[in-house]
């Protein structure tokens, strides 16, 4: 718990609990981490991706922000509530697009323009 206390919050009531042992990542994070191994292990697929998006790829890297964004935003806001699942969802599509998006970069060597 205390290795990953200083990147999550940890709050027993939105982290999963396992035979009632509570993970140290909450459901958000644990749907990051998840992400990043998943978009890191589909790097072919995720080759083939970014390299049709081209230009549009920091939009489409940025715009999977959005939901994890709304997932966040829409409780805070009282608007409407959110669960584990849209929790760990949220955080799973930002974290395979990352992954896939960063692994792309590092395997193929681009640059970004300004850089």
């Amino acid at each position: 718990m205390r290795a990953f206390a200083p990147v999550c919050h940890q709050l027993p009531g939105r982290s999963l609990h396992v035979e009632g042992i509570q993970l140290a990542v909450c459901d958000r994070c644990l749907g990051i981490y998840v992400g990043l191994l998943a978009g890191v292990l589909t790097i072919g697929w995720g080759r083939v991706l970014w390299g049709r998006l081209r230009d549009a790829d920091r939009y489409v890297l940025l715009g999977s922000l959005i939901p994890l964004a709304l997932d966040w935003l829409g409780p805070v806001l009282g608007l409407w509530p959110n669960g584990p699942l849209s929790r760990a969802g949220t955080g799973l599509l930002f974290g395979v697009v990352a992954a896939s998006f960063v692994a792309d970069r590092i395997l193929s060597g681009r640059r970004r323009p300004d850089g």
